[in-house]
């Protein structure tokens, strides 16, 4: 891979690269932290929820704070360092909240079975684990060690890990396994009596469970094909999350999973967005670096028609290079 400058250490990019996940402080400014929790906790005041995702509350654009995590130009050096290229697209950015209940049913997302993201983001298998094509996170805006809650992870152990053999198909709505289940008691009990022999290769997952402790402003980064889980939020408190996924841009069989990013112009919040985004972020959105062959001079003077007062300036002078 290519060596991009960013905020990880060496020993960080590593650890993603060879164990697939690290835990990052300090990338996040605590005051947007703190203004991001209190968003989640104002909108999720009366209702949370007990599955994945804000039913489109908190998705990007949201033209508030959230949107500032979702494009934070040190995630996207540090997605560039793990990816090793500074092309990357924005996947998927949401922000939910999970409330701790005694809940435990079949689909439920209380207490999760081991799985990988790579089921529903895309139609294929992941590609060879030294050449990876997206990254994911999870942006923690609540103290785990108070609410619960934290991601699991069972860590890769070097390139003869039996856990991490591919093709990885041993998990539910995988390789014929049709019969789904959210829930680690159904997910495993349906493998004990059906597969037994796939039951005692998912039991070594859970022995090699680590569920870090996360404070506000942690981002876990992790990949589409790391064994991972949501754990319970305790009973009485709620943990709030900004999920967010990125991948190369030409990894165009990863699929994005919010509604196109464009989808709600025409009001001027999302526009407002855009505008104030430099480059760099914009790019995430499929829009063209300066410099790259989309633009000349009356394709950027017809973007800058289209946002009035946006600043041109870098995709000019990047004409004249």
């Amino acid at each position: 891979m290519n060596k991009i400058q960013g905020p990880l250490s060496k020993e960080q990019v590593t650890q993603w690269q060879e164990r697939g996940y690290v835990v990052v402080s300090g990338l996040l400014e605590p005051a947007l932290v703190e203004s991001c929790k209190q968003i989640m906790l104002d909108t999720f005041k009366d209702s949370v929820s007990r599955d994945f995702g804000s039913d489109g509350k908190c998705e990007f654009p949201t033209s508030n704070d959230l949107d500032d995590v979702t494009t934070h130009e040190k995630l996207i050096d540090a997605v560039s360092q793990l990816l090793g290229t500074p092309d990357i697209l924005l996947a998927q950015s949401d922000g939910w909240c999970k409330a701790g209940h005694s809940d435990f049913g079949a689909q439920q997302n209380n207490d999760q079975r081991f799985h990988m993201d790579y089921g529903n983001n895309t139609f294929l298998h992941p590609t060879p684990w030294n050449q990876p094509e997206n990254v994911a996170a999870i942006a923690y805006l609540a103290d785990t060690e108070i609410t619960g809650g934290g991601t699991a992870v069972c860590f890769r152990e070097g390139e003869d890990d039996e856990l991490y053999k591919p093709p990885y198909i041993n998990m539910p709505g995988i390789g014929g396994h049709w019969e789904f289940y959210n829930d680690r008691s159904h997910a495993e009990r349906y493998f004990e009596e059906k597969h037994p022999q796939i039951a005692q290769f998912r039991k070594k997952i859970y022995d090699r469970e680590v569920i870090p402790i996360y404070k506000p402003g942690d981002v876990l980064l992790y990949r589409y094909d790391v064994w991972h889980r949501g754990t319970p939020v305790n009973v009485g408190h709620k943990r709030s999350v900004i999920n967010i996924a990125w991948k190369k841009r030409d990894s165009f069989w990863h699929l994005t999973w919010n509604p196109a990013w464009s989808k709600w112009n025409y009001y001027g919040k999302v526009e407002s967005v855009l505008m104030k985004l430099s480059p760099k972020q914009r790019a995430l959105l499929g829009i063209p670096k300066p410099g790259h062959e989309y633009w000349n001079e009356d394709n950027i003077r017809w973007f800058g028609a289209r946002y009035p007062g946006l600043d041109i300036g870098p995709y000019m002078q990047a004409l004249k290079l």
